[in-house]
């Protein structure tokens, strides 16, 4: 069943299509993330980074299909965009006994940038709170692009939220301030590092992590040019059609 699952979100990805998750049994947890390096493995992809999502009873994971600086981006059916906080290691953090501190965490971080995930479930509807298949979609990953620099106190905890405008052409998408869904951006990569079953080749140097967005998933309905502020910094990129 695994295997089919991957051979089906792979041709879905490549093909911008979707898979009626109610028509197939939804994998274990276990089974999720064997699909995760299935899918991966068939695309050829070598992950760049990683997203990471903070849940009561630990953190779930994906690879990011892609992580460039490139300020452009192919446009998918029902695409969102997501504006993030990307989290650049400076080091490794290999899995160990001793629980690593906030602070040592803090200090293997190289740089903090504006993030911009784009998202796409490979399932009709989504994967409506199904978390193997949400998994086994790689958490909807469509995409990563790495924006202008930002202070890293925005990692801070008692942090104030930025404000954020999104435009996509003429269409204001989001004005407000950009709030982390976790109110804290390193808790679940806090978490994850000191995860004794992650897979040993996670968190290496130069890899780029994600933990959630700031202002949800926007929805891009066309081509456009998709205009991003977060307090003073500013981007600009083509989604292109």
């Amino acid at each position: 069943m695994g295997r089919d699952l991957a051979d089906i979100l792979v041709e879905a990805i490549r093909n911008d299509g979707t898979i009626d998750g109610d028509a197939i049994s939804q994998p274990d947890l276990a089974e999720a993330y064997a699909i995760q390096s299935a899918v991966i493995g068939q695309l050829g992809v070598t992950p760049q980074g990683c997203k990471l999502s903070l849940r009561d009873d630990g953190v779930l994971s994906a690879p990011l299909l892609s992580a460039t600086e490139t300020a452009s981006f192919p446009y998918q059916p029902e695409v969102k965009l997501e504006v993030e906080i990307a989290i650049v290691l400076g080091r490794d953090l290999p899995v160990r006994a001793q629980s690593y501190s906030r602070q040592e965490i803090r200090e293997a971080i190289s740089n903090v940038r504006m993030g911009i995930e784009f998202v796409r479930s490979r399932y009709v509807g989504g994967p409506q709170g199904r978390t193997g298949f949400l998994v086994a979609d790689l958490m909807s990953n469509a995409g990563y692009r790495l924006g202008p620099a930002l202070d890293v106190a925005v990692l801070d905890e008692d942090h104030d939220a930025e404000h954020l405008q999104v435009t996509a052409g003429d269409q204001s998408l989001f004005d407000a301030p950009g709030r982390h869904p976790d109110k804290d951006p390193l808790a679940a990569l806090v978490a994850y590092a000191n995860d004794g079953h992650r897979p040993a080749e996670t968190l290496r140097r130069g890899t780029v992590v994600t933990t959630g967005s700031l202002c949800g998933g926007l929805l891009i309905l066309r081509p456009a040019t998709a205009s991003i502020r977060l307090g003073r910094q500013a981007w600009a990129m083509d989604i292109l059609g």
